[in-house]
């Protein structure tokens, strides 16, 4: 280093006995350069840089990254110089010796830093031997963990195939399960079934039974039983037995409609109200029709009509005494008597939903206007104002009449009509 000026005159010469400056800078540079070695030699990084060293061919000193010098202050702080980066071992000597007189306790200082160095030295020896027993331990715990890795392994292999084989034995048990579902649900409907088919026989010996007995009311129940029971085979068609009972039933409500007319027909023969004994029997015949359906109604009213109006198509035919436009009045009169002996005689005999009195009245209004309609055609050019007001006032007062009777009647009709309809 360049000689500092000392205060108050020129340079002391050097104390006789003692090392000289340079010696000992030389000797203490070189004791410190080699600790800064050692201190080095702890890092693993291989990026160094040299540093000019003091006389005498001191030793080079280690320089790394300015990365690597962030990390070991982090992992390793410290305040010492020694330890700094960009550390100068001449500008350090010459701060702990800045003259002559400093240079006295030289040789304890470098007592200190060989004493320092020492203990280093064990320090790191015994680093080493750690670090070398550590690394067969590491090396051993690292072959105990791969194998805990494999067994791990072959644990988590075992537990799949297991996972697998649950899997599949759960799919045979629901599989089982399903098979057993259809089978209690085919034999559920099985015996519903077989039941049913036990019913429809019963029922259809007892219906056989009342049939020939001509006992109406029970005969209707029963068909409509065997009807019912009949709609839940409508997917069996093809099975002998059922086709069997079928065709029997059906011969059966053939042989009922037929009983049924052939007693009207004989109340039709007879002179005067039905007997009570003949109207109980006419009232279980109509309940047989009702079970025969909506078809045989309308055939059983259409019957009764047609032999309502039998005498006054004779009496009042365009062509008879009675047929003429000026007779219009008497044509309303006879339809209010055929409605009061229909009052008095049938309207307990047939059931209020049959609407029959309305059923009369509207035929008697279709015949009457094919009756109104040729008679016009036939006076065309001769006819009588006065004649034809008076017919129109008569029509006009009929019509108010029967309205005012069966308007609320007709209006029930319309919607039974549409709910058969439906059902149909």
């Amino acid at each position: 280093p360049t000689s500092t000026p000392w205060p108050g005159g020129p340079r002391p010469r050097p104390l006789s006995g003692a090392r000289s400056l340079s010696t000992s800078l030389v000797f203490v540079a070189g004791e410190e350069g080699r600790l800064l070695v050692r201190l080095a030699a702890r890092n693993t990084d291989g990026a160094a840089r040299r540093q000019g060293g003091c006389g005498g061919g001191g030793p080079s000193i280690r320089m790394y990254s300015p990365a690597l010098e962030a990390a070991l202050r982090d992992v390793v702080p410290s305040t010492d110089p020694l330890d700094a980066p960009d550390f100068n071992p001449i500008s350090h000597i010459n701060k702990l010796f800045p003259n002559e007189e400093s240079l006295g306790r030289a040789d304890t200082f470098s007592a200190e830093l060989q004493d320092q160095m020492t203990v280093l030295d064990e320090e790191i020896l015994q680093t080493v031997r750690q670090q070398t027993s550590a690394g067969s331990s590491a090396r051993k715990d690292l072959e105990g963990g791969k194998a805990a890795m494999r067994e791990l392994f072959d644990k988590v292999r075992d537990i799949k195939a297991k996972a697998e084989r649950s899997q599949t034995m759960v799919h045979e048990i629901c599989r089982d399960i399903k098979s057993l579902d259809y089978a209690k649900r085919h034999l559920t409907l099985t015996i519903t079934a077989l039941k049913r088919l036990q019913m429809l026989v019963t029922a259809t010996e007892q219906l056989s039974v009342m049939t020939r007995e001509r006992m109406y009311a029970e005969a209707a129940n029963l068909l409509h039983a065997v009807t019912q029971l009949l709609a839940h085979f409508e997917g069996y068609a093809g099975i002998r037995k059922i086709d069997e009972l079928r065709a029997q039933v059906g011969e059966l409500s053939d042989t009922l409609r037929a009983q049924v007319f052939d007693d009207f027909n004989r109340l039709s023969a007879q002179e005067g109200a039905p007997q009570p004994s003949q109207t109980e029997t006419l009232l279980g015949a109509c309940a047989v029709v009702d079970a025969l359906g909506p078809a045989a109604r309308r055939e059983m009213v259409a019957w009764f009509s047609s032999w309502q109006f039998a005498p006054y198509k004779h009496a009042f035919q365009p062509y008879g005494d009675a047929g003429s436009l000026d007779k219009t009045e008497l044509r309303y009169g006879w339809h209010r008597q055929l409605l009061r002996q229909f009052d008095e005689t049938f309207v307990t005999l047939f059931p209020h939903a049959w609407h029959v009195g309305l059923s009369l009245t509207l035929d008697f209004c279709s015949i009457t206007n094919k009756h109104l309609e040729e008679i016009l055609d036939q006076a065309r050019g001769s006819l009588d104002v006065a004649v034809l007001t008076h017919a129109l006032q008569k029509t006009v007062e009929f019509e108010k009449e029967m309205h005012a009777r069966f308007s609320a009647e007709a209006r029930d009709r319309e919607g039974g009509e549409g709910g058969e309809g439906e059902g149909g």
